[in-house]
């Protein structure tokens, strides 16, 4: 019988999604633990389904598969001292629309000056803050064109926004986009960008991808928007860049370093957006149902064929 230990993460399974996670496959048992277990207790299992850390997983030499409540995989594929016998599976899938909405909330907020309008609010000044700008019409190139990148493109172009994807391997069409690129055409297609959003996770090819090379390709008062990982921008290229106006507004979910420290400089521009890594929501009721679905298609398709369909490759780090 294959055995599944389901940890903390992320928040608790509601009971009707762990019945369906204990039934999804006839051959397997189910265990749910309310906390992080030991190496004794999970001696045995073949998968978990949460986040535990590496140090854990390393002293399960009967582990098999790791189905992460998590989009993001950066903890796990670098670490080296992460089995690599061990599957590594990600949710990818639930966190897109939830992602989604948050960054086309952040990109009007940035477009209507809504920040600014909120410290004149603060100070009891009535000011007009001049022209603002309109999604409609407008040009976004989006750096990453997975779940969340393209979850967002489908909502922008619903909004009358001309959609470019730059991914690493060619294309044709990808829903959401209006044309795809990939990444050695980027400084082809970055002078058309009015807004660039970033959903790269962290490898080796995507860190500080959004240079003062790069950056210097764009068209003045830029606005850029991040919510893969930090690392995708060179942040101090960024604040050059934003002092300079080539970069007109930044909306940043995720900085390099995370957290920011308090006395950093990117803290005190009026028309930058700094959120704390929440774009997920902390994984709410609509991501933990569709944890719940991936889950039981990438354990139920590894109890059939010994595969996981989109498996991570720890090499290549997504």
């Amino acid at each position: 019988m294959f055995q599944t230990a389901v940890i903390p993460s992320f928040g608790p399974f509601s009971p009707a999604q762990k019945e369906r996670l204990k039934t999804a496959h006839p051959r397997q048992e189910v265990h749910f633990f309310d906390h992080l277990p030991t190496p004794a207790e999970l001696a045995g299992f073949d998968c978990i389904i949460g986040n535990p850390p590496v140090s854990l997983i390393k002293e399960l030499p009967d582990l098999k598969l790791l189905q992460l409540c998590s989009a993001g995989v950066d903890v796990y594929v670098n670490d080296p001292d992460y089995p690599r016998q061990v599957i590594l599976a990600n949710a990818s899938g639930a966190y897109g629309e939830i992602i989604a909405e948050f960054t086309i909330g952040m990109h009007l907020y940035l477009l209507k000056q809504l920040g600014q309008y909120r410290d004149a609010m603060a100070e009891g000044r009535w000011e007009m803050l001049g022209q603002v700008s309109q999604l409609a019409e407008s040009t976004v190139v989006c750096l990453g064109t997975g779940d969340l990148g393209a979850s967002y493109a489908k909502k922008a172009q619903l909004l009358g926004a001309h959609t470019i994807g730059v991914k690493r391997t060619p294309a044709a069409h990808l829903p959401g986009f209006d044309q795809v690129a990939t990444m050695d055409q980027l400084e082809e297609v970055l002078p058309q960008a009015d807004a660039l959003v970033l959903s790269l996770p962290d490898t080796p090819e995507t860190r500080q991808i959004l240079n003062a090379r790069t950056l210097s390709c764009c068209k003045d008062g830029v606005l850029v928007i991040n919510i893969g990982r930090g690392t995708a921008i060179d942040t101090e290229a960024l604040c050059q860049a934003l002092d300079a106006g080539k970069v007109g507004a930044a909306g940043l979910d995720v900085t390099d370093p995370e957290p920011l420290p308090q006395e950093h400089r990117l803290w005190k521009y009026p028309n930058v957006l700094i959120t704390p890594h929440v774009t997920g929501g902390s994984c709410n009721a609509v991501s933990r149902e569709r944890i719940v679905e991936i889950a039981n298609r990438n354990i139920s398709a590894f109890i059939e064929t010994g595969a996981v369909p989109h498996a991570i490759d720890i090499e290549r780090k997504y």
